[in-house]
């Protein structure tokens, strides 16, 4: 059953894979396919503010396999099966057979999952290790062996090296260990402490890059509160959605009263299944109660003061949420009760991945449309602006040189009568001009490029709009 499981799981994060690059995933292959391993831990990781090791790890997968769309993206979906059969071995652990199979079930349809098991970022993989990580946690609290506890050093440090939001499992496992002392044997209760110098040796070398990282990062959400914003401030709204998203994954509808109508009751039956799981938990199982609420917590308030604050980052808490719905299902000790609730968990959570695989609004930037768009209709006289200073990744991952293209702004903080120079630079000779308006609420508010182009005589005779992407305006003069 656990194969057929499994395989159900690979078969859902294959739907609709070779979707188009969005700008985070773009920069990651670019960077990976262009630096060497080195530039990548000592110069990109500096701005893209997570641990190097799944850029090593995408770095070594381009090598092998190339950089195409379904390439880059199915490292994820290998991680993400994974982590499937790891709630399952957690799940077999703590409960039983009947509640592994129920959350390994919720997971590998889980929309969430679905949807950032398909995406060439760290999210997929730092949950795999967290998931790990628990299970040898808990491996060696129910039998101290040798093996769990070079399993639990490993991964933990592999789950500190792939993502910076995962730490905060370590005050979880310290947590545990304080609130259950009195059922741990001593031994193993002193063993952690070793185990965690163990661990801090081996992610010691990463400090001397984080103080840095860290730096760059607080720069960054100075020089631009907007764009921190953007990255994930926590609000009491940001909050909620975090848990609205861990149920029915990235769909949403545009009217906020239907949006209310359709999650009502879906938001009933969670909080139902969350509630009946709460008061039947045991103290031994209730790891994964702190595994669920503490990160999201934690996280909220750090989110004051690095912008960190955003439901994805949380992907690593799902095989706790799951595990608590298979907890409260499995139960009732009622045959038909039990299949009732499953069904509807599984209808929940199938009926939110087909809206994601079947609406394009759902899914990730349309760059390779909005590239292809500008090919087809450009001159030997076009140029391609961006209203910021710089180029975007998906751009240059579709464009591949074909068309001159560039950011039209000086600087971050653009100087008016500088852009004027830029743009009157990067124009002349030029009889056809492609801007994109991507993020411009946040580079160019003022509409400084748009503002200029029009005075240097340009006409903007055409508009198309793209998802995710927004509009690129056509001029020509």
């Amino acid at each position: 059953m656990i194969i057929v499981i499994l395989v159900v799981s690979l078969a859902l994060r294959l739907i609709a894979i070779n979707q188009s690059l969005w700008l985070d995933e773009a920069i990651n292959v670019g960077n990976a396919a262009n630096l060497d391993y080195k530039s990548l831990i000592f110069n990109y990781s500096l701005g893209d503010f997570h641990p190097p090791f799944y850029h090593l790890v995408l770095k070594s997968w381009i090598l092998l396999f190339g950089n195409s769309e379904i390439s880059v993206r199915l490292p994820s979906v290998i991680f993400g099966v994974i982590t499937v059969y790891i709630t399952y071995l957690i799940g077999k652990k703590l409960f039983n057979q009947k509640t592994a199979f129920v959350a390994a079930t919720l997971m590998a349809t889980a929309p969430l999952h679905i949807y950032y098991s398909q995406e060439a970022r760290m999210y997929s993989m730092a949950a795999m290790f967290v998931a790990l990580s628990v299970y040898f946690f808990i491996s060696i609290l129910q039998k101290d062996k040798l093996v769990f506890w070079i399993g639990f050093i490993t991964s933990t440090a592999f789950m500190l090296y792939s993502d910076y939001l995962p730490y905060l499992m370590i005050p979880i496992f310290v947590i545990y260990l304080i609130l259950n002392r009195k059922n741990i044997p001593k031994t193993t209760l002193r063993a952690f402490i070793p185990a965690y110098i163990a661990i801090a040796i081996l992610i010691s070398p990463w400090f001397l890059v984080f103080q840095k990282q860290i730096s760059v990062g607080l720069s960054a959400a100075a020089a631009s509160p907007a764009w921190a914003q953007v990255v994930g401030t926590p609000d009491v709204k940001s909050l909620a959605i975090t848990f609205v998203k861990f149920t029915i994954g990235r769909i949403s509808l545009e009217n906020n009263l239907t949006y209310a109508f359709v999650a009502a009751p879906i938001a009933v039956f969670v909080a139902f299944l969350l509630a009946f799981s709460f008061f039947r938990m045991s103290p031994k199982r209730s790891i994964i109660w702190y595994w669920f609420i503490i990160p999201v917590v934690l996280g909220f308030l750090i989110g004051y003061i690095v912008p960190v604050f955003a439901y994805f980052r949380f992907l690593y808490v799902l095989p706790a949420f799951y595990l608590i719905w298979a907890s409260a299902i499995t139960t009732i000790n009622w045959t038909p009760m039990v299949r009732i609730l499953l069904a509807i968990g599984v209808a929940i959570n199938l009926i939110s991945a087909t809206a994601y695989f079947a609406n394009p609004k759902f899914q990730r930037e349309n760059w390779r449309g909005a590239v292809s768009y500008v090919l087809q209709n450009a001159t030997p006289k076009t140029v391609v602006l961006f209203e910021s200073n710089f180029t975007t990744g998906p751009f240059d991952y579709y464009n591949t040189s074909k068309i001159p293209a560039s950011g039209a702004l000086d600087d971050f903080d653009p100087d008016p009568e500088l852009v004027k120079i830029r743009v009157k630079a990067l124009t002349t000779g030029k009889n056809k001009i492609f801007l994109f308006q991507y993020l411009s609420q946040i580079t160019d508010p003022r509409g400084l490029v748009f503002e200029q182009l029009t005075n240097l005589g340009f006409n903007n005779t055409s508009t198309k709009d793209f998802n995710g992407v927004g509009f690129i305006y056509e001029f020509t003069k």
